[in-house]
């Protein structure tokens, strides 16, 4: 179980801002529901007062010129009565679904971030979320537009996902994304200072793609980017970083893209699909402006 904010091990810092979700859009479901399951109730009710001797069969044109063939009268009230009431069952499952989709409110501290979900509280510190993922989905996941934000600790605990109907929802993604690099990228410079390896998960370009299309964003299968102050190991290619010259991130084409001394790519992969992509452009950002340093080159900028 994960420490909560009333703990008294984790420091939290300062309150920084303060998140919760609409009720706008449930609400209206809720109304359309009510609307609809009324609206059957009706039309089941007009079976009662059809004219004596409302009997023999009844056809239907609809607009697009299909022919619908009832029975009788009371047979066509019975059908649109229960298609109005799928209809409103639906609503009421949408209302449910959307409902628990926005249960939680968010705390951002300056070292943490806490969700609150009814009485219980999580904080997570920003220097314990090794992933902190980015993606699109719903009807602009085509465009990689930012809509949802997840984040975990590492692989061994699920992603927590917080969607756009989250109020403020670009102000509370670039918070968090700026804050979890503060906290997280000096010790994690520091580790690679004392010889340890980092590790950045990432998804490979073609599921970023393939997630897009078919919509199951957190069952993802990740590959390992490691880090370490001598090299850089992506696919099981290990490469020296003092061989590295650029580093690119084009807004076009969402791609990050590493080439080393011969212009030759070490890494090319969709932004977004690399975990807490921010803190590896950071770090790599150091490493290589130190590597120009050392070569008494002008420090690499990441050219946009």
């Amino acid at each position: 179980m994960h420490p909560s904010i009333s703990s008294s091990a984790p420091v939290t810092g300062e309150l920084v801002a303060s998140f919760r979700h609409g009720k706008g859009f449930p609400l209206f479901m809720l109304i359309l529901a009510l609307i609809m399951l009324g609206m059957a109730c009706f039309v089941l009710y007009l079976g009662t007062i059809l004219p004596v001797g409302s009997s023999g069969p009844v056809s239907v044109n609809t607009s697009r010129g299909t022919n619908l063939n009832f029975s009788s009268p009371q047979m066509l009230i019975y059908c649109t009565s229960a298609f109005l009431a799928v209809i409103a069952a639906g609503l009421f499952g949408l209302y449910v679904w959307q409902k628990r989709l926005r249960q939680a409110s968010y705390e951002v501290y300056e070292h943490g971030i806490a969700c609150t979900m009814g009485s219980s509280k999580d904080y997570v510190p920003f220097a314990e979320i090794e992933d902190l993922y980015l993606f699109s989905s719903g009807q602009v996941a085509i465009s990689g537009l930012i809509t949802n934000l997840a984040y975990r600790r590492n692989a061994s605990e699920p992603f927590h996902r917080v969607i756009e109907s989250l109020r403020g929802f670009h102000d509370f993604q670039q918070l968090v994304r700026e804050l979890h690099v503060r906290e997280r990228l000096p010790s994690v410079l520091e580790n690679l200072a004392g010889g340890a390896v980092v590790t950045f998960n990432y998804v490979p370009g073609k599921a970023v793609w393939g997630k897009r299309l078919k919509g199951n964003f957190l069952d993802v299968t990740t590959q390992p980017i490691l880090v370490t102050r001598e090299f850089l190991e992506v696919q099981g290619r290990k490469v020296p970083m003092s061989s590295l010259r650029t580093l690119d991130l084009s807004v076009w084409s969402e791609k990050v893209v590493i080439r080393d001394e011969s212009g030759k790519e070490v890494l090319s992969t969709i932004a977004t699909g690399i975990m807490s992509h921010d803190l590896f452009l950071n770090t790599m950002g150091v490493i290589l402006d130190n590597e120009a340093v050392d070569r008494g080159e002008i420090v690499t900028e990441v050219q946009d």
